[in-house]
């Protein structure tokens, strides 16, 4: 509250002035420790959100080393002759690196069944002129479907097409342009494999026997093309298959066949292993790891007097926090730690090539000051001899990303983690630190306005006693 500028004019002293000093000197030094504490806790606050952020970008970087099926992926690599896409692959972390020559001779297909010539003249042909049924079968799969009296090809075909419980049965209309074939009614089954697949179409009427396959009476009957298998060779295996997906022919890989391969021009399918990118995960690993340490050692930093001995300087926002402390101690031992369940020879991040230098940062070295193999060295040997046991030692509860997610869910959770914990106790300082400014603020006003008062009336009695001053030293000169 700023003083009035009038106190002090009656008497020409400089009153506002000495207002203005003593609320100060009684006030001014509790408004700054009150800023500075204020000061003091958005920086911590500043620096717990900072901290939060770099763990979180640290554990979401450890999802792909967390998923065995990435870690241990197998890479199927498929080379087709004729530019012709013969089949795709897909392949288990189990499945075994190889290379094998596929030839495919013939693709799995389902049964079809066609009206025979001249049976009916157009799409708008009626089918038959009294009411039925027709029931469509291959192999265990069955629907039926009522024909109305006077219905058409094309309303046969729509009601096939649409009924709910078609297992598979496609209708479609050729008309052939020719007048002694007509339009020609075809049932395809996507049901594939031997003939014991074929699609089979039976009736209640003998004048549905034109759609069916099976007479009911003496009338012709739909021609039927078979059902086939799939028939593939693997290095000159012969392998048969009763559709198109051919699971396990060879251990923990799946054929998708696509078209048939020119005779004696097989495709090549190789299975490798994803050797490039696990080795790019962790060095990712290390480089995201150094990174997080860095913001706990600036954040943790300890100070140094200054040359008085009064004060720190150069320290980090949360230095001496035990909470950061405890934090690099548990990342350590993990670090340092053997996986248990993970492979005696690959249990620890040491056998994978990660070592740690003296300012506690990861490192793969290329070279070994001590002797013995360098840290590419110890890597590459990994992934080359012992690549099916490096997920369990990363991934998995028990595994090195496992481990450090867990640690860092106790500190970065929502609502009740330590980070959260930590931010509530800071705001509640906060509010308590606003509200004793306020106080503050308050007790200072009144003051103010207390000293006003005080210093007003002075001014007035010292404005009169001027004036009978004055008065007295006019008469006294007057005589």
């Amino acid at each position: 509250m700023a003083v009035s500028s009038t106190l002090g004019v009656a008497s020409g002293l400089d009153l506002s002035s000495i207002v203005t000093q003593l609320v100060s000197a009684q006030y001014d030094s509790k408004i700054s420790a009150n800023k500075s504490s204020q000061d003091d806790v958005q920086v911590k606050l500043s620096a717990v959100s900072k901290l939060s952020s770099a763990l979180k970008t640290f554990s979401d970087s450890l999802d792909t080393l967390a998923d065995a099926s990435k870690m241990a992926a197998k890479n199927p690599t498929i080379t087709n002759t004729d530019d012709i896409e013969a089949f795709t692959a897909d392949t288990t972390n189990s499945a075994s690196v190889g290379s094998y020559d596929i030839e495919v001779l013939q693709l799995a297909k389902g049964s079809t069944a066609t009206t025979a010539n001249g049976t009916f003249s157009s799409s708008s042909s009626v089918v038959s002129s009294t009411a039925g049924a027709l029931t469509f079968t291959a192999g265990s799969n069955t629907f039926s479907i009522n024909v109305k009296a006077g219905m058409t090809v094309d309303q046969l075909r729509t009601a096939v097409n649409s009924a709910t419980d078609n297992f598979g049965i496609t209708a479609n209309i050729v008309n052939t342009g020719d007048s002694s074939v007509g339009s020609q009614l075809v049932f395809s089954s996507s049901i594939t494999g031997d003939t014991s697949n074929n699609l089979v179409i039976t009736n209640n009427n003998s004048s549905l026997d034109s759609v069916s396959t099976v007479a009911t009476g003496t009338g012709t009957t739909m021609s039927v093309t078979n059902a086939q298998k799939s028939h593939i060779t693997i290095d000159g295996t012969d392998v048969y298959g009763d559709s198109n997906e051919l699971e396990g022919v060879i251990s923990n890989v799946t054929l998708n066949l696509l078209a048939k391969t020119k005779t004696d021009s097989p495709s090549t399918l190789k299975i490798g292993t994803d050797k490039e990118d696990v080795q790019g995960y962790i060095e990712d690993f290390v480089k995201n790891y150094n990174t997080m340490m860095g913001v706990l050692d600036d954040l943790g930093k300890t100070g140094t007097y200054t040359s008085s001995g009064t004060q720190l300087t150069d320290g980090g926002d949360l230095s001496g926090d035990s909470l950061i402390r405890g934090l690099k101690s548990q990342l350590s031992k993990i670090v340092a730690g053997a996986v248990s369940g993970a492979n005696q020879n690959l249990n620890t991040l040491y056998s994978v090539g990660i070592s740690m230098d003296s300012d506690g940062n990861l490192e793969i070295t290329d070279s070994n000051t001590y002797g013995g193999s360098s840290g590419e060295d110890r890597l590459d040997n990994a992934l080359s001899d012992q690549f099916d046991n490096i997920a369990s030692l990363f991934s998995g509860d028990n595994g090195i990303a496992g481990q450090m997610q867990a640690l860092l869910k106790q500190y970065t959770q929502s609502g009740n983690g330590l980070l959260a914990e930590r931010t509530t106790s800071y705001n509640d300082q906060l509010d308590q630190l606003i509200d004793q400014s306020n106080t503050i603020s308050e007790k200072q006003t009144s003051y103010e306005e207390m000293l006003t008062k005080k210093y007003t009336a002075l001014d007035i009695a010292l404005s009169k006693m001027t004036s009978s001053s004055s008065y007295i030293t006019s008469l006294l000169s007057s005589l």
